[in-house]
């Protein structure tokens, strides 16, 4: 069988819901949610839906400060980049600013939330080499802070499903270019049932669950897919990750985002990326993005991506 045609791992069908006609919609945010949908459910869509996960606090202050909120400085910079997939980040739950702000301009885009995972918290606390040897050495310390994450996201899904959140993504750098920071079956046993149940949250409040690493995740794409996620953030070209390779491998069991590597690539390869994921995802399956993230490191770097970025 092709991996065109390979049916999804499990039996629950993930299909996101969908209200209308794909059409990634320019920057008009009319149309913008619908065209990802269509993407994460492998419906053709042209042109592929553009989003960015993370726009830095950095970024959004530098550029669109004078908006009167987080929510405002995100619409503004969706506007400008013409993005119909906006991420929003929901760290602290209800301490986000999300929350607090007037979430109507957001109105007509997919909002994708971001949490950070358990490891990338345990790094936060005790530095990398000190994450590194805890994950092995004193586990106790890493099941608090995993049962600390699960919580958060059980609140904040809770929230997020009433405040315009399409999809909540679990954000844990758990590879580097050569591969996972630990074995397979370790992330098997301890990481998991951890990444099952906040998907289960998610989905539970009606959303989709994304999952980003950066590095080179490709052993753990399958599990993940089984556990619930719709798609997988960012394809990170620099560990070695291929859309084909990966299109090949997993068909329509999952979607990817991101992928375009503006600080790696000259404007030239940037093009001819683009129009290359163009062709080869013409039903969906991809959501264009910078495999980076937006920030004022990369801002002089948008233009290859973002034409009409200033």
């Amino acid at each position: 069988m092709s991996a065109a045609g390979k049916p999804p791992r499990g039996s629950k069908s993930r299909r996101i819901p969908s209200a209308g006609t794909p059409d990634a919609g320019g920057g008009n945010p009319d149309g913008a949610a619908d065209a990802v949908r269509a993407a994460l459910n492998h419906e053709a869509v042209h042109p592929l839906p553009r989003g960015e996960l993370f726009l830095a606090a950095d970024f959004l202050d530098r550029f669109f400060g004078g908006e009167t909120d987080y929510a405002a400085r995100l619409a503004a910079a969706a506007r400008s980049l013409k993005l119909s997939l906006v991420g929003v980040d929901l760290n602290g739950g209800p301490a986000s600013p999300f929350f607090d702000s007037d979430r109507g301009c957001l109105q007509g885009y997919f909002l994708a939330g971001y949490l950070s995972g358990p490891v990338s918290r345990l790094v936060g606390s005790c530095g990398f080499p000190g994450a590194m040897l805890s994950l092995h050495k004193k586990s106790g310390l890493f099941r608090e802070i995993c049962e600390a994450t699960v919580r958060e996201a059980d609140e904040t899904a809770r929230l997020a499903a009433d405040s315009g959140i399409s999809a909540i993504t679990l954000a844990d750098d758990i590879a580097g270019t050569q591969g996972l920071f630990f074995s397979p079956a370790w992330f098997a046993e301890m990481l998991l049932p951890v990444c099952k149940r906040i998907a289960q949250s998610v989905k539970d409040g009606g959303m989709a669950a994304f999952f980003h690493s950066d590095g080179d995740t490709r052993k753990i794409i399958g599990p993940l897919a089984e556990a619930g996620y719709t798609c997988i953030h960012p394809v990170d070209a620099q560990a070695g990750l291929s859309l084909d390779s990966l299109r090949a491998e997993f068909g329509r069991e999952v979607c990817f985002m991101g992928h375009i590597d503006i600080m790696g690539w000259d404007e030239e390869r940037v093009a001819a990326e683009v129009e290359c994921a163009e062709n080869a995802f013409r039903h969906g399956g991809l959501i264009l993005g910078s495999s980076c993230g937006v920030s004022l490191d990369t801002a002089a770097c948008l233009g290859a991506l973002y034409p009409g970025w200033r």
